[in-house]
């Protein structure tokens, strides 16, 4: 990106501490809950909780009403509701267990990114998939959720 444009801002990472861009790790926008890592970790407990119930609304409240999930092989998924029936999908094929392996986070108050990569697979532990992803997170409501999802397989085609 051209470093000229108006409004460009030079992408941060974001440790623990997110003073270091100036955020107050305990203020309102962190809904209380420390750093904004710790809150995006606290999200994807959630998720993984509600993925492993086959709870597809409990998966869609982890993001925004405005919220876009981008799945590799088909159209987006635009909104909450969505976003829930694709999900449904999901585990339908038997994908119930998330877990986040790794995450980094960019950003400042308003929205932060997030590069993690996952292990997605059946309830008996057999392994489905492996990925990465790129998320953009923001605030709703007071808590920290996802705002667009893009994600895809480190797995070959076959």
């Amino acid at each position: 990106m051209d470093k000229n444009i108006r409004g460009y801002r030079k992408p941060q990472r974001v440790g623990d501490n997110l003073k270091t861009i100036g955020m107050d790790t305990t203020d309102d926008k962190n809904n209380g809950s420390g750093s904004v890592k710790e809150a995006v970790a606290e999200r994807n407990a959630i998720f993984a909780a509600a993925m492993a119930r086959k709870d597809a609304a409990g998966v869609a409240e982890c993001y925004t009403e405005d919220g876009e999930f981008m799945a590799g092989g088909s159209p987006s998924f635009e909104g909450r509701a969505a976003i829930q029936k694709a999900i449904a999908g999901f585990i339908g094929q038997g994908f119930t267990k998330y877990e986040v392996l790794s995450t980094t986070i960019y950003g400042d108050e308003g929205i932060i990114g997030v590069q993690a990569e996952y292990n997605l697979s059946q309830g008996d532990g057999s392994q489905l998939d492996n990925g990465k992803t790129i998320q953009l997170w923001k605030q709703e409501a007071g808590a920290w959720k996802i705002f667009r999802d893009c994600f895809n397989s480190n797995l070959p085609e076959s």
